[in-house]
């Protein structure tokens, strides 16, 4: 019966939008060519000569946020603001290291940044290779004062902090990271950055793979060391500001529709996300030419410090929206209608397929709109849910409002593994207009059936049968109330396309206003995150350390540590990082998730006690190639942690119970 009511309401949703798109289509038409102009003036805007750099506070993003500013303006936005913001700045302004070539002659190799501070005028240091900079690469090697060249893949081994938090304890200057595989691989020529989520004093640089290769020449013919000047420019500042900018269409009642791109970047990020905030204006601009009076006030949020705006935390990111919807701005959450987040969907010649992820409720709608507009285009389209928490829509998510997000689905190997952050952002790995006009059409189209609806198309019951998948929590009677309530939307929606009732319109109003502190509830209730930074239900993370620890019990109770340590023991929880760093190093990793998350959009959201197993690794490390070896003391760890995990997870299930039943009865008025 549940799977017959969706597929009705689906089909309802479905045939309002199409009704509306053949008005609709016509009446607005976003330029491409003024989207790209908008983006090649963000992406030329960078600190650092040698390879852009557009970050939270510096120059170029100051430089970026007045150029969006004098834009909204110039195509007709009304009360174009800048709203200032605490957050931490970084600024990149140079990055070279200087060598001796065989000739005698003096060399450069550029560098790229992460959020960390050095500052270097040509000072001469001896620089070191030290493999993967794991604590066994360090084994017999001195790093006292030196650079510390290493090898990284972030996308399948570890973030960067890792390996410099390690040699930072261990006394080195500074890491000079080269990503062999994974991000930033375009060609041997690519220099790549992610955000770090570590302390500020623990420096590290990037380099391509053409200038390692030059290094660890150097380093061999000099016997293991050899001597570079190091010339740096990179600043933290902490608690400085930076600046989301906005503007707005006016509507005739006070819902608000959201679109939001950022533009700060790495290097010069033409695509992530210049390519967002060009493609949100001109989405303003045909809307402010062709008139448009809409029944919702549609505005237009370009953030600032998204890539990074906060040292030494997991959650470095997002920092500008979250300050927005939390500090700056919090009363924007009761009247947001839905959100509509231009970062993703890049437009990299070469892609064919491109998804939209969304809020739950919001997926059915997504899709119904998308499905049409891509079936004979040519290109994919998928459209997935939850959203994720790597957007900046994600805080505003957690303040009660819903999103549709232009994200990707295109093979990692055209733009997110070998470009995503890298100097490689750029217009030289082709732009497919074809494909950007579709995404502004897509986008363009979102806003104006939104502003067509009496009240927010939600899909609630989707929720909580995604939940049901589980079997943790009894959610049936908040997903019969849940349906209750999506009848109704869909009802009152479809009456007023027939009829364009003011009063049934101020229902809408109504009913949107009753629902929004349930969907917040509900977001707090059924969000929380792994130990990745997944989007999760709260329960998640306990039933997969309790499987996990379960399955190496078993291993160590047949004597066989080997497949404990290579098949489960790096599952529970950030213990993937003991196999390799010092206790010292995993000790801070576990402390910047929990203590380093306060006053961050990430605080709270791991549900449950980490499980410190970096002792019980180390010796099993030790005893698994010994014959008949006594694993009694790994046992009753690796029990008590099982134990620890058991007890969370029926406290979870207990919380999230007594929460859906509130969810439930609320939700159940409502539809009566």
């Amino acid at each position: 019966m549940k799977r017959i009511l969706a597929i009705c309401l689906a089909a309802l949703i479905a045939s309002l939008c199409a009704a509306a798109l053949a008005e609709s289509s016509a009446t607005l038409a976003p330029d491409v060519a003024f989207a790209r102009e908008v983006t090649r003036t963000i992406a030329s805007l960078g600190d650092n000569p040698d390879v852009g750099n557009r970050s939270s506070g510096s120059a170029a993003e100051r430089q970026a946020a007045e150029f969006i500013r004098q834009t909204m303006e110039e195509i007709g936005l009304s009360n174009v603001t800048v709203d200032e913001f605490t957050s931490d700045n970084w600024s990149f302004n140079r990055g070279r290291v200087y060598y001796t070539d065989a000739s005698g002659a003096q060399q450069y190799l550029p560098l790229g940044g992460f959020a960390t501070n050095l500052t270097a005028d040509m000072q001469p240091v001896r620089v070191v290779y030290a493999g993967r900079g794991t604590a066994a690469d360090y084994e017999g090697l001195n790093v006292q004062g030196k650079a510390v060249l290493i090898d990284i893949n972030q996308a399948d081994d570890w973030w960067i902090e890792i390996p410099t938090y390690e040699a930072h304890l261990r006394g080195a200057l500074c890491v000079l990271a080269c990503n062999t595989e994974g991000y930033a691989t375009y060609d041997a020529d690519t220099i790549g950055s992610q955000d770090i989520c570590g302390p500020a004093d623990a420096p590290a640089f990037s380099l391509s793979q053409n200038s390692a290769d030059t290094l660890k020449a150097l380093i061999e013919q000099g016997g293991g060391e050899a001597e570079i000047l190091l010339d740096v420019d990179s600043v933290v500042t902490f608690d400085g500001t930076s600046r989301n900018v906005w503007g707005e269409i006016p509507g005739r009642t006070g819902e608000v529709i959201y679109f939001f791109a950022h533009y700060d970047g790495y290097y010069h990020s033409f695509f992530d996300d210049a390519c967002g905030v060009g493609s949100m204006l001109a989405i303003a601009r045909s809307m402010t030419e062709s008139g448009l009076q809409p029944d919702k006030t549609i505005r237009f949020v370009a953030h600032g410090s998204e890539e990074w705006g906060k040292s030494d935390t997991e959650y470095d990111w997002a920092i500008g929206a979250f300050k927005q919807i939390t500090e700056v701005r919090p009363e924007w959450a009761e009247t947001a209608f839905a959100i509509l987040n231009l970062d993703g969907m890049y437009p990299v010649q070469g892609h064919t397929d491109f998804s939209v992820a969304a809020s739950w409720e919001l997926a059915d709608f997504a899709e119904s709109v998308a499905a049409p507009m891509y079936e004979n285009s040519g290109y994919g389209m998928t459209v997935t849910a939850p959203a994720t928490c790597w957007t900046e829509d994600f805080s505003y998510g957690m303040a009660g409002v819903p999103a549709i997000v232009a994200s990707h689905a295109e093979p990692e190997e055209i733009y997110h593994g070998p470009a995503y952050h890298s100097t490689m952002d750029n217009e030289i790995l082709g732009v497919d207009e074809a494909a950007w006009q579709l995404t502004l059409d897509l986008f363009a189209r979102y806003a104006l059936e939104l502003d067509a609806l009496a009240c927010r198309p939600m899909n609630f019951a989707a929720r909580f049968e995604a939940l049901d998948e589980f079997g943790q929590v009894d959610v049936s009677a908040v997903t019969e109330a849940a349906r209750a309530v999506d009848a109704r939307i869909a009802a009152l929606n479809a009456d007023y396309a027939a009829s364009d009732d003011a009063a049934l319109r101020e229902e809408g109003v109504a009913l949107d206003a009753a629902l929004f502190p349930i969907y917040r509830e509900i977001m707090a209730a059924t969000t929380a995150f792994d130990w990745e930074d997944n989007v999760v239900f709260p329960f998640e993370v306990a039933t997969n350390n309790i499987d996990a620890l379960e399955s190496a019990i078993a291993c160590l109770n047949d004597g066989d540590a080997a497949t404990a340590l290579d098949e489960y023991l790096w599952a529970v929880d950030y213990n993937w990082y003991a196999y390799d760093f010092s206790q010292e190093t995993y000790a801070y990793m576990l402390d910047k998730m929990y203590v380093k998350s306060e006053d961050t959009w990430g605080e709270g959201m791991i549900r449950c006690p980490g499980e410190n197993l970096w002792e019980v690794v180390q010796s099993l490390f030790d005893k698994a190639g010994q014959p008949d070896a006594d694993l009694s003391v790994e046992l009753a760890a690796l029990e008590e942690s099982l134990a620890r995990q058991q007890e969370n997870l029926a406290a979870l299930n207990a919380q999230l119970s007594q929460d859906l039943d509130s969810i439930a009865a609320q939700l159940a008025a409502l539809a009566a």
